[in-house]
């Protein structure tokens, strides 16, 4: 299965290269924990916020939020949009578009109650 993985600028001096894209390929049929362990959320692909303190929600290509990270939670947390294996979201060229939108120093906790369904 093919990721292509885009992220949110932080700062001005990490605009030179934004949407920050990048390609990786994973095993077909990983759910979410998995596939978010896989493409190395939050870490090592999302830059390091000083103060320790940072929130991110996965998005779909359609804009669906997928899952919270947070700098400071040991592991991501998965809504419940992203129930089964990620391939099934993948467009009709086989690519799964995702992308990592930041919510700068947000309360992790209340972004994820936030996005809950209902």
């Amino acid at each position: 299965m093919r990721i292509l993985l885009t992220r949110d600028s932080v700062a001005a001096g990490d605009d030179a290269d934004a949407p920050h894209a990048g390609t990786v390929t994973l095993p077909d049929g990983l759910d979410a924990p998995a596939a978010l362990a896989a493409l190395g959320l939050p870490r090592p692909r999302l830059p390091l916020i000083g103060g320790g303190l940072a929130t991110w929600v996965v998005r779909a290509a359609d804009g669906t939020p997928l899952a919270v990270l947070a700098q400071q939670w040991p592991r991501p947390r998965p809504l419940p949009a992203w129930q089964g294996p990620l391939d099934r979201l993948a467009g009709a060229d086989g690519t799964v578009r995702l992308h990592v939108e930041y919510r700068r120093q947000l309360d992790p906790e209340a972004e994820y109650q936030r996005l809950l369904p209902g």
